[in-house]
């Protein structure tokens, strides 16, 4: 899963295995159609000369069939997965805690940073009065439930 593979000859036509029972189809790097569950859902073109050649390419030209923009973009945010963001700076938090093991000080300011890029993540306005341990204990069960999800 997650391979690109090619329609044609050029490199702005794939699609994308992005999970069992459903494939989406890209043009450039804009998901313009949704195999799901076998049944093929197409977006109108609105996008480009190019992209509409695309989108015929991938359903033979059936623009009668082609769904509004509304339509296939709430398609798109219910069956796409979305990044979990909170995962992966919990994994680059995790990472960086084993190799700054010794140096609690620089790994609690490093993994701070990290968290601060989490939208909906605050720290409280007396952070840097804590104490190092406390800190480690934040941080800590904040990797921890980030892992988790």
């Amino acid at each position: 899963m997650n391979k690109k593979n090619y329609l044609r000859t050029t490199k702005n036509l794939y699609y994308i295995d992005e999970k069992p029972q459903l494939r989406v189809y890209y043009s450039y790097t804009t998901p313009v159609a949704l195999m799901i569950d076998g049944h093929l859902k197409v977006s109108q073109n609105q996008w480009s000369i190019t992209t509409g050649r695309h989108l015929t390419w991938i359903d033979g030209g059936n623009k009668q069939n082609r769904l509004k923009p509304e339509e296939f973009n709430e398609l798109v945010k219910k069956h796409k997965p979305e990044p979990n963001f909170l995962k992966t700076v919990s994994t680059v938090s995790a990472m960086f805690g084993l190799m700054c093991q010794n140096d609690v000080k620089t790994k609690n300011k490093y993994q701070k940073r990290f968290f601060d890029k989490v939208q909906g993540i605050n720290f409280p306005s007396d952070w840097d009065n804590l104490s190092e341990e406390e800190k480690t204990k934040r941080l800590d069960g904040a990797t921890k439930m980030g892992l988790e999800k």
